[in-house]
C-alpha cells in the first residue's frame, strides 16, 4: 500500500475512533446513565482519542523516517539547516542551491521568523541527495530588523562554500550571526557527518 494510502487510512481512523468507542455506550445512555458513569465513560474515551492520536504521531514519524531513507539514502543525503542568533532579525526568505542547481526558497511569515530567534532553534531548510565528492553550496537570506523603520531596506547576506560529501549523511549548520557586537549579520557555515 502507497505511502499517501496509509497517511488516509491513519486519517480516518482517527476520525471514526470516537464513534466507533461511543456506538456500545449508546443504549446504556438511552436507559439514563449517571452522571458518574458519563463521566467515567467521557474520561475512557478522552483516553482512548489520546492513545490513539499518540499512535497516530508515532506511525507518521515512523512513516517519514522510512520515506526519507527511500527518495534520500543516507550514503547520500545532505541536510541543511539554519539558525539565527541576531536578536531583532526577522527573516523574510532564505535561498540554497547546490552545485549552480535551482534555489529551494523558503518563505517565512512573521511567526515562523520569530519562531527562529528561540535559543538553540535549528531549522532544516533542505534534504538532498547528491553523490560523493566536493560540491559547492550557495545560501542567501533577507530580512528586516524589529526595529526597523518603514521604507528601511532589507539586510541580507550570501554564503558560498566547497564541502567535501563522503558515503555518509553529511550535514550543513548555517548561522546568521555578527561576529562582534556591532558588526553586520553574516553567514557562517559548520559540516557535521555521522559517525556511521
Amino acid at each position: 500500500m502507497p505511502l499517501s494510502d496509509c497517511r488516509k487510512a491513519a486519517g480516518l481512523m482517527l476520525v471514526a475512533l470516537p464513534f466507533a468507542l461511543l456506538a456500545p455506550a449508546l443504549p446504556a445512555m438511552a436507559a439514563g446513565p449517571s452522571v458518574a458513569e458519563l463521566e467515567e465513560q467521557t474520561l475512557k474515551l478522552d483516553q482512548a482519542v489520546q492513545a490513539f492520536k499518540k499512535e497516530a504521531l508515532e506511525f507518521n514519524t515512523e512513516a517519514q523516517s522510512i520515506e526519507d531513507d527511500v527518495l534520500v539514502p543516507a550514503h547520500a543525503r545532505l541536510s541543511v539547516y539554519l539558525a539565527v542568533k541576531v536578536p531583532g532579525l526577522l527573516l523574510k526568505d532564505v535561498s540554497v542551491s547546490v552545485d549552480n542547481g535551482p534555489a529551494k526558497t523558503h518563505t517565512y511569515t512573521d511567526r515562523d521568523a520569530k519562531a527562529m530567534l528561540s535559543e538553540g532553534h535549528l531549522q532544516r531548510v533542505l534534504r538532498v541527495g547528491v553523490p560523493v565528492g566536493a560540491h559547492r553550496i550557495r545560501i542567501s537570506y533577507t530580512g528586516q530588523m524589529v526595529d526597523a523603520k518603514e521604507g528601511a531596506p532589507p539586510v541580507g547576506d550570501t554564503y558560498e562554500a566547497v564541502f567535501d560529501k563522503d558515503q555518509r549523511e553529511t550535514t550543513l549548520e548555517f548561522v546568521v550571526k555578527r561576529r562582534t557586537r556591532l558588526s553586520k549579520a553574516g553567514i557562517s557555515m559548520t559540516q557535521w557527518r555521522s559517525k556511521k
